[in-house]
């Protein structure tokens, strides 16, 4: 078999760069994670980027800061004073804090954002570069670039890379690694003084991470399982008590914090748990299943309304996987292969955040969540790359050329999957495709429509429609149709605007804003009295519709009526009372 070690690969094509880049390493997975996702600084703003960024005022100015800490994201937006929505079970004030100290640089450039997710992003492939390295011997430089180069380059990054509200991910990341890194370079200084910088700053990432988004809860445990398999001298010593009791005060402060700003809104958030159906526990482990098998076969890349149901493909895929890697443990334990055993860790701990939300009525699939457990697998891969050399040389070339076919084809599926999240036109179409029995991508494009002044309102209103048919709940089908009566009053059609509004209250009698859009389009036909009898009714309905107030006293004020003009036009100027 000595033919064998003379055979021509690509691991010894690329053989004369190797001492370049063995060299700049960091710099040059910087400039390849620049390469791959660069054409995503084109991006628009697109779903969530509008009421959270580009139409947010809440993130303009440093005086809404300290609401960041005491308020949900969602009750952070005008969006929330405008239809009533609460927290929805977010808390993540630094994230809000980016959002505005970014505005403060660039405004409402849709740019700036793209470019301070692909910077994150970037940083953090050198952090996981940095994080495996720690793990090997310097000869095994090049095999740590390798593997922080497929973390750099997998298509399930392409949602919090080219999204811009996707950025959670990334910086909660940036943070967690950034504590990882510090916690152990605190066993590695002899300095005392170093030692209390890094025992000090370590948790502070963590407090960090926990701000920017809830995956950050379970990561101590990663820290104890690291400390048990590569620290076993300094486990019964009085720093790692101390150490954890700080991390376990910092999460005992945050869920404080958390649960009374998420008290606020019309959503109780004490009861969220309670939304949970354990009925449900099939799905959470498709939903499992179908994320370990992204994590290596990363095929179909959609966004999913509604969950995705697992073919045969993905559960013998991510289940053959899943099964393999923890029957494996027991020999990585015996053997002390650490790096093996906390890369099975890391995968599964940073995903156990996402995983009760399979168990809600309405579970929620995102490729997102994987951005944290993609750096276990960069670490997985790192170990196979090394088993493999220390094996054979022939096993070594093989595995490694294996691991460039993986490189380059994420390479070709991140850069594909970026056109996707272009703008929101192109977002919610293919959307559409991936969801045809979901309402929710079909009112997105239907939303993006009308921003676009040129855009013809038959194509919005047959989407609107579209979408009330699609919808299950009655609600949803009437906001929807009245929509649609808006629209086509504001065109000028009031008759068949008309219509639509007195079906919608013929089914809800107080659906106040029906009876406005009535009284809007009597007063466009000039009917004063009429104008004026669907507004009171509007305003019967619900004494804290503003517009109904405002259009009262409109009308009062046309009809010579001042006192009561008066009247109504205080009410129109006082905040809604809230129940």
């Amino acid at each position: 078999m000595v033919w064998c070690k003379h055979i021509i690969t690509p691991w010894e094509i690329i053989r004369p760069l190797r001492i370049l880049i063995n060299n700049s390493l960091p710099a040059w997975l910087f400039i390849f994670c620049v390469i791959v996702f660069a054409s995503g600084l084109s991006g628009d703003f697109v779903m969530d980027d509008w009421p959270v960024i580009k139409e947010n005022s809440k993130i303009t100015d440093t005086k809404y800061i300290p609401d960041y800490f005491t308020r949900g994201v969602w009750a952070n937006t005008d969006l929330a004073e405008e239809v009533g929505i609460g927290g929805h079970s977010l808390y993540r004030p630094v994230f809000l804090l980016t959002l505005n100290l970014s505005y403060q640089l660039w405004g409402d450039s849709a740019l700036g954002y793209h470019a301070l997710n692909l910077m994150l992003h970037s940083i953090n492939t050198i952090l996981v570069y940095f994080l495996i390295l720690g793990f090997l011997s310097p000869a095994y430089r090049m095999v740590a670039g390798m593997s922080a180069a497929i973390f750099a380059v997998h298509p399930v990054h392409v949602e919090s890379v080219a999204w811009i509200a996707g950025m959670t991910d990334p910086l909660v990341s940036l943070f967690l690694l950034s504590g990882f890194l510090l916690h152990r370079r605190g066993y590695q200084s002899t300095s005392r003084q170093k030692k209390w910088l890094y025992a000090i700053s370590a948790p502070l990432c963590f407090a960090l991470a926990l701000l920017s988004k809830e995956t950050a809860i379970f990561f101590p445990l990663i820290l104890i399982i690291y400390d048990v398999l590569f620290q076993r001298s300094t486990l019964r010593s009085k720093s790692f008590v101390a150490r954890y009791l700080t991390y376990a005060a910092l999460l005992l402060i945050y869920f404080v914090l958390r649960s009374n700003a998420l008290d606020e809104g019309d959503i109780q958030q004490s009861g969220a748990w309670a939304r949970i159906n354990f009925q449900n526990f099939p799905v959470l482990l498709a939903f499992f299943t179908h994320y370990i098998q992204l994590l290596v076969f990363p095929s179909p890349l959609e966004y999913y309304y509604s969950p995705p149901s697992p073919g045969m493909f993905v559960l013998v895929t991510g289940g053959l996987f899943f099964v393999g890697a923890l029957s494996y443990l027991p020999r990585a334990l015996r053997q002390q292969q650490g790096l093996y055993v906390l890369a099975i860790a890391w995968v599964i701990i940073t995903l156990l955040p996402a995983l009760p939300i399979a168990l809600f009525d309405e579970p929620v699939f995102a490729q997102r969540v994987l951005y944290l457990p993609s750096a276990g697998f960069a670490m997985l891969i790192a170990w196979a790359i090394r088993q493999a050399q220390q094996r054979s040389h022939t096993v070594g070339v093989v595995v490694k050329t294996v691991a460039i076919v993986f490189l380059i084809s994420f390479s070709i599926a991140s850069m594909t999957e970026i056109a996707d999240w272009e703008n929101d036109t192109v977002f919610y179409s293919q959307a559409m495709k991936t969801n045809p029995d979901s309402f929710k991508p079909v009112i997105g494009l239907a939303t993006a429509y009308a921003r676009n002044t040129d855009q013809n309102t038959d194509a919005i209103i047959d989407l609107y429609l579209k979408a009330a048919e699609l919808a299950p709940r009655e609600t949803d089908k009437i906001n929807f149709q009245e929509n649609v009566a808006r629209i086509y009053g504001q065109s000028g059609d009031t008759r068949k605007s008309e219509q639509l509004y007195r079906d919608i209250v013929h089914r809800m009698p107080r659906r106040s804003s029906a009876w406005v859009g009535l009284g809007n389009n009597a007063l466009a036909r000039g009917e004063r009295e009429q104008a004026l009898r669907f507004y009171q009714r509007a305003y019967e309905a619900d004494p804290n519709n503003r517009i109904a107030s405002h259009n009262l006293a409109l009308v009062y004020q046309q009809l010579g009526r001042l006192e009561r003009a008066a009247f109504f036009r205080r009410l129109s100027q006082t905040p809604p009372v809230t129940q």
